[in-house]
């Protein structure tokens, strides 16, 4: 008997693949039957995906869709009408034949036959017509009409982009051709998550007119690939951002918080002790917590984003290139094939991994931020009280005198005391940035972020709405002023450091200062508690010799350099007077750097005496050259219309050439400009020298850059040095002057400018009392001071305005508030510790519509909010948690 053959391994595979195959196709169908057949139902996709060419030409089919609503020729269309206007699409949208159709249909035993992809597109468009609906009928709807979904123009579109091949810049040399397919995903794309994609779209009515002028004139919204793309998520993850300290009296911080995006695998990432301590120091390190994101105007009371600057994304956007794995300068600091020469400094840093479930990942570098999040909390509540949200108003316990118990504010229109505010707060030993916070009241954002206002909004308000996405920036940094008064300390500095008088008249003050009680009205001091700026213009123009020969105004220009304003001016530019918010930096120090330009965020900081180039707006801005002034002329301004001296109008009633551009300077408005952070590290600087500093920082928001504290890792070296933080600088201001300016501003909430809003926040004895803040109030031009907003609808809204005053009425000049202060925070510490700089937009009272605090009349709410802010960082009012 013959013996039987043994089974090979080989033959057993065979087999065993075989049976395999029918299992595998059926496990297919079935993964096909899981997709919905509700036509209104989701519809699963990857949202990591790159965006296609062919993609982003089938979305702007609905460019020529989209139309004002009393223009639609033909309305939603049938599962058969579409095949009918998208013949070439009709074997693919019918649904007949389809194989895996009929099986689905089979295995669900549903009873009910699946909905053809015809019937789905059409279901798809009917949902985004009623999302077209909504979102342009609304109270502060984005586009400036009703707009709708017009089939025939649809399919007009359509059958264009099926016809004519596309081409796309990235792909030069080669041709697309757009699929019907691409047609039903991109409504489904438009029509998903109740249209929330509609809301990243270009609409006419919040873009600019350079952008719509290259419309058609019956286009409403335009769709682009930079809307619509996805990062690659095989890149690896971005570098953590911390603040915080939770840590103090350790020799290395430890953040208490990080910021994070929508991905768990980041957040999850930023706790890992290796990403924010070196090796030996793991094991007494606490995670920092997760915070999801910046702070809206909706926020509850108890979220944790109150904690973020808003905007903080666009503040370190410039980082990014180190952040992300995918950055040119992250590649080339870690790439193991560069070459050192590539580099701005000739170093590299190295591989820059974590290991992620046995897998080393790359990660981008973290960011260190100055931010102190319990006053960056305290500072955003309270701008958010101030601008209407009456509920953070309670838990904070916030109240003013004038409201007598009633709401915040509840005389005002949106019952907000103002339309706008904006904080800095920066320490004055270090130069850290502890708050940044800004906030609009509900119908000023709207002026902002679309073409009209809600219908709770005061439609007199001469102001006409218009998309402006900078001016929703966080305005702390991001939004400038005239300075006005705030400048006084700059010039005030300069005078008592003059080489003629300044030695006599510091020696005056610094006598006057040994005497208790109010300075006297024609002391230095004096004029700086109550902001007499005629007295000040007096002394700027040398009225004291006669108004000739006379170099003041070009000492006050030097003098605003070495309180860090005027940065870049000295050449022509258009960033003169800004300054880099991330590491203090100047923006003109191309020369320190090798000519490599430094990692910035160039933000406006202060300019004072500065002119734009043959006087156009528009135009680079330089340093006023000093000229020969004509004393005659300035005689005449200093006596002003009534040609007396002293009087009410002295230097208000100008005439003369440049000597009337000069003059608007010294009251703080011509050309002058200045931030909110930027009147705050001008008396930081000041602070510091009064305190007896030699060096300073200038202040910064950025503490560091790290990599991954693994072994044998070095740290980063600030992206290099030359892309890294300004060195201190050596204090240019007397100290005896820097402490006489502090005594006058101490005592404007005594007996000064301040003295109203000090009694709004405390009693008005505890006010005669306070030693330990020192500010300065300021109030720019603002032509309506004496205007109802009655007369400005007549003038503005209606189009009655004929002469220059009028015609200025309506124009862009907003009523503004400054306050800037010193203030102490350490009982017992003679020094000054932080500095507050305020900026903020007045509102109208709803009763009388007239401007609230007209002039220097009323409370300046710009040093209340100071105040509320200082007193309780300082201990002297409750509601500040540390």
């Amino acid at each position: 008997m013959a013996e039987g053959r043994a089974t090979t391994l080989l033959e057993f595979a065979i087999v065993a693949s075989a049976a395999v195959v029918p299992v595998l196709l059926l496990v297919l169908l079935v993964v096909g039957v899981v997709r919905p057949l509700d036509p209104a139902g989701p519809t699963v996709r990857n949202g990591d995906r790159h965006v296609s060419v062919r993609q982003v030409a089938a979305l702007k089919t609905f460019e020529r869709a989209i139309v004002r609503r009393d223009t639609v020729k033909v309305g939603l269309p049938t599962a058969g009408l579409l095949l009918d206007g998208v013949p070439q699409c009709r074997g693919t949208w019918s649904g007949q034949g389809r194989v895996l159709d009929r099986i689905r249909g089979a295995l669900t035993r549903s009873g009910a036959a699946a909905p053809s992809p015809a019937q789905r597109l059409a279901a798809q468009l009917a949902d985004l017509d009623d999302e077209l609906q909504r979102f342009s009928a609304g109270a502060n709807r984005r586009v400036s009409g009703a707009v709708g979904f017009d089939a025939l123009r649809w399919f007009e579109a359509v059958g264009d982009a099926l016809r004519l091949p596309v081409e796309a810049p990235d792909y030069p040399g080669r041709k697309f051709t757009v699929q019907c397919a691409d047609i039903a995903s991109a409504a489904a794309m438009l029509a998903r998550s109740n249209g929330h994609m509609l809301s990243v779209l270009s609409w006419r009515g919040t873009e600019v007119a350079r952008v719509t002028s290259r419309w058609r004139p019956d286009q409403f919204v335009e769709i682009s690939a930079r809307q619509i793309a996805r990062a690659n998520p095989w890149r690896g993850f971005p570098g953590c951002v911390f603040m915080g300290n939770s840590a103090p009296g350790a020799d290395i911080p430890i953040p208490t918080y990080f910021v994070t995006g929508s991905r768990a695998p980041e957040a999850e990432l930023c706790t890992r002790s290796e990403m924010f301590v070196v090796a030996e120091d793991r094991g007494q390190a606490a995670p920092p917590t997760g915070i999801a994101g910046e702070p809206t105007a909706d926020l509850a009371v108890d979220d944790e984003r109150w904690k973020v600057p808003p905007s903080l994304d666009v503040m370190l956007q410039s980082l990014s290139t180190l952040r992300r794995p995918s950055g040119s300068l992250y590649r080339l600091y870690t790439d193991a094939s560069a070459v050192l020469d590539d580099t701005p400094t000739g170093y590299r840093y190295g591989p820059n991994r974590i290991d992620v479930g046995g897998t080393p990942v790359d990660v981008g570098f973290s960011i260190d931020l100055t931010i102190e999040p319990s006053v960056q909390e305290l500072a955003q509540k309270t701008v958010a009280c101030y601008t209407g949200r009456q509920d953070v108003c309670r838990a904070l316990g916030i109240s003013r005198a004038e409201d007598a118990g009633g709401a915040l504010g509840h005389r005002m229109l949106e019952r907000a005391v103002v339309r706008m505010a904006a904080v800095a707060v920066i320490d004055v030993a270090s130069g850290r940035i502890e708050a940044l916070a800004g906030a609009l009241s509900p119908c000023t954002r709207q002026e902002y972020d679309g073409p009209g206002r809600g219908a709770g909004c005061d439609k007199r308000l001469p102001y006409t709405p218009r998309y402006r996405p900078d001016a929703l920036l966080n305005a702390a940094v991001f939004h400038d002023a005239m300075p006005a008064s705030v400048i006084k300390p700059i010039m005030a500095e300069a005078f008592l450091t003059d080489p003629d008088v300044g030695a006599r008249w510091l020696a005056s003050e610094r006598a006057g200062m040994r005497n208790a009680g109010i300075p006297g009205a024609d002391s230095l001091r004096g004029q700086l508690a109550r902001s007499n700026s005629a007295r000040f213009l007096d002394r700027m123009f040398c009225a004291d010799q006669g108004f000739v020969h006379c170099q003041r105004p070009w000492r006050i220009q030097a003098m605003a350099a070495a309180f860090g304003w005027n940065g870049g001016c000295s050449t022509p530019r258009d960033d003169c007077g800004k300054r880099d918010l991330l590491f203090g930096r100047a923006v003109d120090v191309e020369a320190d750097s090798g000519g490599v330009a430094p990692i910035a965020t160039l933000v406006p900081y202060g300019r004072l005496l500065a002119e734009p180039l043959g006087g156009k707006i528009d135009a680079p801005f330089r340093l006023r050259p000093p000229t020969a002034l004509d004393s005659g002329k300035v005689h005449a301004c200093a006596a002003g219309a009534d040609g007396q001296r002293p009087s009410k109008d002295d230097w208000e009633k100008c005439k003369g050439g440049n000597v009337v551009d000069i003059v608007a300077e010294g009251w703080g408005q011509g050309h002058a400009r200045a931030s909110a952070l930027g009147v705050a590290g001008m008396v930081a600087s000041l602070a510091a020298a009064a305190n007896g500093q030699a060096e300073l920082r200038p202040p910064h928001l950025v503490s560091g850059l790290r990599g991954v504290g693994t072994e044998g890792s070095s740290s980063l070296e600030s992206a290099v040095s030359r892309f890294g933080f300004a060195d201190p600088k050596p204090i240019r201001l007397s100290r005896d002057a820097a402490e006489v300016i502090l005594s006058g501003l101490s005592y404007g909430h005594r007996a000064g400018t301040s003295r109203l809003a000090c009694e709004q926040v405390f009693n008005a004895q505890a006010c005669k009392d306070i030693d330990w803040i020192a500010g300065k109030t300021g109030t720019p031009t603002f032509p309506n001071d004496d205007r109802s907003l009655d007369e400005l609808w007549r003038l503005c809204g209606r189009g009655a305005a004929r002469t220059r005053a009028e015609q200025a009425a309506c124009g862009p000049l907003r009523p503004y508030k400054w306050y800037v202060a010193a203030y102490r925070t350490e009982r017992g510490d003679p020094r000054w510790t932080k500095v507050i700089g305020v900026l903020t937009e007045r509102n109208w009272i709803r009763d009388t519509g007239r401007i609230h605090g007209a002039g220097d009349h009323g409370p300046n709410p710009a040093a209340e909010i100071a105040m509320q802010v200082a007193g309780r960082h300082a201990g002297f009012l409750t509601g500040y948690v540390q």
